[in-house]
């Protein structure tokens, strides 16, 4: 009877253990989404303006926001790059908030760039308008877009 209850409780802490994981993952999955929805639609707005100006100002603040929303993005990225389910909640995500900029033909594209871009490392509000880098950094993923 011993035998029988210590297995009840191992399988009853397996299960706890495993529901667990399986609601890490998919709220990581949401998180991921959400991070690639606020990427594709602050791109989005950057590709718009940087279509009617030929450059990103950083001095506009709905640009200055834009370029945050991808910078915050860049870093949730670069910090799961490893984790392919979070890379393509992220992917989908930005195809699906980018107004048809970001397809599943360039995304791949997009997101590799966006994971190389070094520019955008460490870009806060307080040091997003002191540095040409976030611009450059900016324009070179939005080139990636080119159509």
């Amino acid at each position: 009877m011993k035998r029988l209850g210590l297995l009840m409780m191992c399988v009853a802490a397996l299960a706890m253990t495993s529901c667990s994981l399986f609601n890490a993952a998919a709220s990581s999955n949401a998180v991921a989404q959400a991070s690639g929805q606020t990427c594709g639609t602050a791109v989005q707005g950057l590709y718009s303006s940087y279509q009617k100006t030929g450059t990103v100002n950083l001095a506009d603040a709905t640009n200055l926001n834009n370029a945050l929303a991808v910078a915050s993005a860049y870093t949730n990225l670069k910090q799961n790059k490893d984790n392919k389910a979070y890379r393509q909640s992220f992917t989908n995500g930005l195809i699906a908030s980018s107004a048809g900029l970001i397809t599943s033909a360039n995304a791949t594209a997009f997101v590799d760039q966006l994971l190389a871009s070094s520019g955008l490392a460490n870009v806060n509000s307080q040091t997003i308008t002191q540095t040409a880098t976030t611009a450059m950094a900016i324009m070179t993923i939005l080139n990636t877009l080119k159509q």
